[in-house]
């Protein structure tokens, strides 16, 4: 496991995902999103996680319904799925703090994991020297975690 905590510069990160017919690991990377809310925050996020898979795991209420925009390829759970499918373990996979994403990397079956959470924004800030940073603005700490599932 490790993580990546530096601010990317935005034309750097669009000139990598754009350059490339393929997006950087698009067979190895999914993104989870631990969520109570609407995923319309995602419409900022789309030229990033659009060719991604999303594992969107819902916080609270299993009744009430989860939008996400249109063209996203994503799975959503809540605890009634969890319960399913883990049964009398489900206990072990806390809600209503945002852990329910450790559900999110248990169903991944790739080699990595992008976490982020429903509250953080994409924002653009031009530097005195003219350039674009990609600023990542959160309620709470923000963190990207790259989990490498499958290192020996």
């Amino acid at each position: 496991m490790f993580c990546l905590s530096s601010l990317i510069p935005l034309s750097l990160s669009l000139s990598l995902i754009m350059a490339s017919p393929t997006p950087l690991l698009k067979d190895e990377l999914d993104i989870v999103i631990p969520t109570i809310r609407n995923l319309d925050f995602l419409e900022m996020w789309r030229p990033f996680f659009e060719p991604y898979h999303l594992i969107i795991v819902q916080d609270g209420d299993p009744s009430k319904t989860i939008n996400v925009p249109q063209g996203f390829d994503y799975e959503l759970y809540n605890r009634n799925d969890i319960n399913r499918i883990l049964g009398p373990k489900a206990s072990c996979i806390s809600f209503k703090d945002s852990a329910c994403r450790c559900f999110g990397y248990m169903v991944s079956k790739k080699k990595y994991i992008y976490t982020i959470d429903d509250d953080c924004f994409v924002s653009f800030l031009i530097s005195h020297l003219g350039f674009v940073f990609q600023i990542l603005i959160c309620f709470l700490n923000f963190e990207i975690l790259v989990f490498d599932l499958f290192s020996h």
